[in-house]
Formats: structure tokens, sequence, C-alpha cells
């Protein structure tokens, strides 16, 4: 029968010790021994904690349980289990630091930004070009204007990501 100190109890279910204390004391939470010298086996105190939480959070059930009921669970791999979510949250702040990871929130706001610039782009494309086209009569030259400010519209599309937001708004109003 593998049996854990209070630290590591407390380490596993994300509390401080004095939680454990306090469970023991006030919840019944279930030891080995008494005083400082108490001993916790790991399969009593997650099925405790699954009780305790499931009773403490009423109808939300194993949703707001942190400790799933894995029967088979070790200590050991509790441990580890936590080791490795604790490693991923590090490794998710590490990258919000570096700007590799953004709220959905912000994406959907410049993804929106972006596709007003563009619109208000193609459709001021048509009172610009009416005043390079007036008295043009040469369709070869309507032709190479049209075609001009196409594939200038089209190079503002293709780099459209490369910029902020801002400045795509400000290159339209030129």
């Amino acid at each position: 029968m593998e049996t854990l100190e209070l630290d590591d109890v407390a380490s596993l279910l994300g509390v401080s010790e004095r939680m454990v204390r306090n469970y023991i004391k006030d919840n019944d939470l279930p030891c080995v021994g008494d005083g400082r010298g108490r001993r916790f086996v790991w399969a009593d105190v997650r099925e405790w904690y699954v009780s305790y939480r499931l009773e403490k959070d009423g109808s939300r059930g194993n949703e707001a349980c942190q400790i799933p009921a894995v029967d088979d669970e070790s200590a050991e791999q509790a441990a580890l289990r936590k080791l490795k979510a604790e490693a991923d949250l590090k490794e998710l702040e590490l990258a919000t630091k570096r700007g590799e990871v953004v709220a959905i929130e912000d994406v959907k706001r410049s993804v929106e930004n972006v596709a007003a610039s563009l619109k208000s782009a193609i459709l001021a494309m048509p009172s610009k070009l009416a005043t390079r086209l007036v008295g043009m009569k040469d369709k070869r030259a309507i032709n190479e204007v049209l075609t001009d400010e196409a594939e200038e519209l089209c190079r503002k599309l293709q780099h459209v990501a490369d910029k902020p937001v801002d400045d795509e708004e400000d290159s339209d109003s030129e």
C-alpha cells in the first residue's frame, strides 16, 4: 500500500498543506497516523476528494473535480500527470510571451478589421479609376490603367497579413 506525506497530497490536489490539514479536521480526509506523522493512501485520498468535490460543487458533477477517477492510478502516475499538465501550461505561457499564441477574440477583431479595409479598397476602386479614365478613348490605354490598378490591389491583398491593420487603413486613403 503506497502512502504519501502531507506535502505530496497538497501538491497532487493543488492546495496548500494548511488546506489538507483543514480537510482532515473538518471533512474527514482519510489518513493514517496522528500528529505530524500522518501518512495518506493515494487511492483513499483520491476517492475522498472526488466525493468531496461532487458534494461541494453539487450539480456541476465531475467537471468540477480536478482529480479524475482513475481506479488504478498511483500517486506516482498522478504526480507525473500533474507535472505534464504544469509543463504544458508553462509552455503555453512562454508561447504567449513570445507572441506565438494570441486570443481568439484578438484574431477575430484583426480579421474583421482586415476584411473592412479590403472591402473599402475594392469599393473605392471605381471612383479612383473614374478620374483616371475620364476622356480616354484608346481601349489599350484604358485596359492598361485597369490592369495596373487591379495588379496594385492584388499586391495589397497579397501583403495584407504583413502589415498591422492600422497601416492598411492609412494606405487605403492614399
